[in-house]
């Protein structure tokens, strides 16, 4: 029962950390990242096996004066009765063993790195462990493993999965012994003959090497601190293999050595374990983008010379350079942040202290985990910590508070300088590293501690101001007196040399140590949305400024449409604020299909799409970048040509998407391609979902007509209404769906197959030979002659536009058909089905009553006036072709209702003589009509045998603009 029990145990944890502990308090991460982050881990490693175990650790110099510091918990052990024993968790991971304590992991705590193991032995179980395991590390600590509790068997189990895992470590061994000739705590061991590994070269260092470390080595104690350092190596560890004990916490409160304070920084913050797995990746990052530029290079040439101005090595070309190389492999490595405001200050400050490489590997991590959004476009991890601040303030100081509303003093103006630097742009260099050394250790915490310590110990002056002004002058003043006595007048003199930082520090880790990193999670939490919203509608506002202009897009549509592209972009490239957030292809098509009536998404259909298929023709055509991703001004750019509502421009708009080359020429396989094309995005037209204003027009016409019979069956045959009598619409009106529905399909068919016939027959031959020529030679191929490969041809923007304004579908298509279909301004959380039912449309016609009503009225007078002529016969009217060559109906009385119209569907009425003139005059005969013609093949003849000049003349003049113009009045 115990066993299943156990299982069931286990179950449940595992759908906790797995399910529920996804996201806890907004922060969206896993409980693997909240675990790597915990122990300073690298993002990828993950839990292989852990286990309750008692741990006793000894050192090849340990004395029995540091034995008496351990604690005594266990009366079984046969070991010396000084020897510290720790009961606690530990894990294994795939590169690490992790042990923390389980009443303190002050009391005793390491991250051993597996390459530092030398040697694990299985020892004898005991009457209380069914397991105990020796381990032996590089730096001669010997660490046992006491088993204790759970299953034989999961012991076992921990005891092969570390043998397994140690098996796959050994090819890291190689990356260890550099590694190590790069920590100066292995360098001060080596030197006193007390570690086995031969360091002979001084390990690389900060800039304080060369120009001298901030503050008094003397007066710090620099070289007592060392000394202290040393002994704690010997007993506990060092680098890569450290075990960290209360001895551990004190050495760094009381202010790092200056040449260990760059190794203890990267072991406390986890940016050594990055280092050891990326060794030459910086290098490596400067060598690959030697030369390049970016916007981000820009901006740090502009800030090196504001970095810490006052320390001697940013005066000198030599530091300055290392600063450029550190800022420039960081861009180049996160181009979504770059090069951000105050990271100049955090470099510089590192480079004081660490090597190129290990300040480049410390920022990484300081941006990634343990300041996230503060060094970003947006700010949103500072901004956030501001109202965090001031939320602690109002808790803890409510008088002050009080008094800083009372005055409408900005207090995030005073406070944000502190954090976004990390106090180093606000107090003198040596107390900010004083700070650092402890953030570093215990995290972002100790900047809130250190920003109420500084409240705290100024209160009583800071209430007595009432502006701004007058509250920054008493803190300017309070961090210049840092070195100067807390308690000048006291009678004791430990008060009188206590410091005001001493005294800060006291203030901030005594009185508010119960701000902790809990405490600020559910500050944060509360306060995340509002401050994202608050960033993001500035960020909105800041870019759509900023856009290109797009004349055919109004104010309020970019708002929305602002909206709905990043929704399609990651929450967490918005966070961090990168101002270059794009979408690649499957986000770009989704994007479309929300807003275009012809674009469908299907996952699987979008990544089958073919290489030149239309969407991806356009987003190519969008990218202005070349990065096959998009923008948002890309985006922007692009919809703007599509919606284009001038005809001529729009033509051209779409023959620019072929014409690759950028010589007014689209070739035979661009042709085909775009008769496709066309085919793909009149879909919905084509099976008879959505109506063009030609259909439509039809539609309204037979509803008059039946409208129109009602109203004269229910006059009894009286001709002479009186116009001002009231037309009653029906409820409903019965029209042949199926006919108009298969007409319209009918009809962009029938416009396709025109197109591709019409543009293969006049387009232009490549050669200089004529292909009217050809056609007289062989009668047999003047249908093919076009797709002949050996007779190459193209055909240019003039000669589309004609081939376009030939066909009254694809015309309507261009002039608003395909605009109307891209709704731009649909509200983002509409839920809305493009692939729209014909009956939809049907049963909507007679929403607008008014316009069938004046359509009836047209007819009611047309009769009426036909039967004022001796009736005579009816006639057919002819619409406005503005009105998308809208269409009148003849009504004869015992005639047939499903008798042939003569406008059928809004086609323009005119004889064969008028229509052989305008084909003839202007050359656009297209089609058929050259096929049955013979006068009109004889003049097209002609047409072919002029020479190219007059040709291209008479194309982009007559045809596209004279010609059009025709046509319109021929229509009319």
């Amino acid at each position: 029962m115990a066993f299943f029990a156990n299982l069931k145990d286990r179950a449940i944890n595992t759908f906790n950390e797995v399910i529920l502990d996804r996201k806890v308090g907004g922060d969206g991460l896993t409980a693997e990242q909240k675990f790597c982050q915990k122990f300073k881990l690298p993002e990828e490693e993950r839990i292989v096996q852990e286990s309750n175990v008692v741990l006793v650790y000894s050192s090849d110099h340990s004395d029995t004066r540091t034995k008496k510091h351990g604690q005594r918990r266990y009366n079984s052990f046969e070991e010396d009765e000084y020897e510290a024993h720790f009961q606690g968790r530990l894990y294994l991971t795939q590169h690490f063993l992790i042990f923390k304590d389980s009443h303190d992991y002050r009391d005793c705590s390491f991250t051993l790195q597996l390459s530092t193991i030398k040697k694990v032995e299985r020892e004898m179980a005991s009457f209380d462990f069914n397991l105990t395991l020796a381990l032996t590390t590089i730096s001669k600590l010997h660490i046992k493993l006491y088993f204790s509790g759970g299953i034989r068997s999961d012991n076992e189990r921990f005891a092969q999965s570390l043998s397994m895992v140690l098996k796959k470590n050994q090819s890291n061994i190689k990356k260890l012994k550099p590694f190590i000739q790069t920590c100066y705590s292995e360098y001060l061991l080596s030197k006193n003959n007390v570690s086995n590994e031969v360091v002979e070269n001084t390990p690389p260092g900060g800039l304080g090497l060369a120009f001298k470390f901030p503050g008094n080595a003397k007066e710090s104690k620099d070289k007592f601190k060392v000394k202290l350092w040393f002994d704690f190596f010997k007993e506990n560890g060092r680098n890569l293999s450290l075990v960290k004990t209360p001895m551990f916490y004190k050495l760094i409160r009381v202010g790092l050595p200056n040449r260990l304070r760059g190794e203890i920084w990267e072991l406390c913050c986890g940016s050594m374990y990055l280092r050891l797995d990326h060794q030459g990746e910086y290098d490596k990052l400067l060598s690959d983008n030697k030369g390049k530029m970016s916007v981000a290079i820009e901006e740090i040439e502009k800030d090196l010379n504001r970095s810490l101005p006052e320390y001697a090595a940013y005066q000198s070309p030599g530091g300055i350079e290392s600063l450029r190389k550190v800022l420039t492999a960081f861009s180049w490595r996160n181009p979504e942040v770059g090069y951000c405001q105050a990271m100049n200050i955090v470099v510089a400050a590192l480079l004081i202290y660490m090597s190129e490489e290990q300040a480049f590997w410390s920022l990484n991590v300081l941006c990634d985990r343990i300041v996230p959004g503060y060094y970003s476009k947006t700010m949103y991890g500072t901004l956030l910590d501001q109202r965090v601040f001031e939320s602690l303030v109002q808790t803890t100081m409510p008088v002050l508070w009080e008094h800083i509303c009372k005055n409408d003093i900005q207090l995030s103006v005073v406070s944000l300088p502190w954090f976004l630097s990390l106090y180093l742009s606000s107090m003198p260099l040596v107390y900010a590293f004083r700070i650092l050394d402890i953030f570093f250790m215990q995290g972002p915490k100790v900047l809130f501690q250190v920003a109420l310590g500084i409240l705290k110990a100024n209160g009583d002056e800071l209430l007595k101001s009432e502006d701004d002004g007058t509250f920054i002058s008493v803190i300017k003043e309070y961090f210049l007196n840092l070195d100067t006595s807390a308690f000048p007048n006291s009678p004791q003199l430990k008060f009188r040399n206590t410091t005001k930082f001493q005294e800060l520090l006291g203030i901030s880790f005594k009185e508010f140590a119960n701000i902790d990193d809990e405490t600020i999670k559910q500050h944060r939490s509360k306060h995340r949305d509002t401050i994202f919203q608050n960033i993001s509608t500035f960020v909105k506002r800041t870019e759509i400024r900023h856009l290109p202009k797009t004349p055919n897009i109004s104010q309020s549509t970019l708002d929305i449409l602002y909206d709905r592209f990043y929704s399609q972009v990651e929450v967490s490239n918005i966070t961090k604020g990168s101002g270059s957030s794009t979408v690649d292809f499957k986000s770009f098509v989704k994007f479309l299909s929300e807003v275009c009536d012809w674009v469908r998404f299907e996952k699987g259909e979008v990544e089958a799409l073919p290489g030149d298929h239309f969407l991806k023709r356009l987003f190519k055509s969008w990218d202005s970048e070349n990065q096959g991703t998009l923008s948002f001004a890309d985006l922007l750019v692009g919809l703007n040509l599509l919606v284009e509502a001038d005809l001529m421009t729009a033509m051209s708009n779409f023959f620019k998407l072929y014409d690759v080359k950028h010589n007014n020429k689209i070739d035979r396989e661009g042709i085909l391609r775009i008769s496709e094309d066309l085919l793909y995005i009149t879909t919905p037209w084509k099976e008879g979902h959505l109506l063009d204003e030609i259909t439509r027009t039809a539609v309204e016409n037979e509803v008059a007509d039946a409208v129109l019979k009602k109203q004269t069956a229910s006059k009894d045959g009286d001709a002479h209404e009186n116009e001002n009598t009231e037309i009653d619409l029906p409820a409903h009106i019965e029209v042949n769906k199926e006919k108009l529905a298969a007409e319209q399909t009918e009809r962009y068919l029938q416009a396709a197959s025109n197109f591709i016939n019409r543009a293969f027959e006049y387009a232009q031959p490549e050669e200089d030979e004529l292909l009217i020529k050809d056609l007289a030679i062989d009668e047999k191929l003047k249908h093919n002659v076009a797709l002949d490969p050996s007779h190459p041809v193209y055909l240019n923007l003039a000669t589309f536009r004609m081939v376009i304004l030939a066909d009254e579908t694809y015309e309507l298509l261009f002039s608003s058909t395909l605009r109307d279909s891209i709704h731009l301004d649909r509200p983002l959380d509409t839920a809305f089905d493009p692939m729209r039912n014909i009956r939809d449309m049907f049963d909507g016609l007679l929403a607008d009553g008014k316009k069938v009503a004046n359509k009836v009225r047209m007819r009611m007078d047309s009769r009426a006036s036909q039967q004022s002529h001796d009736g005579s016969s009816s006639s057919s009217l002819r619409s406005s072709r503005t009105k998308a060559a809208s269409t009148m109906a003849t009504s004869r009385e015992g005639e047939e209702e499903d008798e042939e119209r003569d406008d059928d569907f809004g086609a323009i009425s005119i004889d064969e003589k008028d229509k052989d003139m305008l084909l003839a005059t202007e050359a656009q005969s297209l089609g058929d009509t050259a096929q049955r013609r013979p006068d009109i093949k004889e003049q097209l003849k002609k047409l072919h045998e002029m020479d190219s000049e007059s040709k291209e003349k008479l194309a982009d003049g007559a045809l596209a603009d004279k010609g059009k113009e025709n046509l319109i009045e021929f229509e009319s």
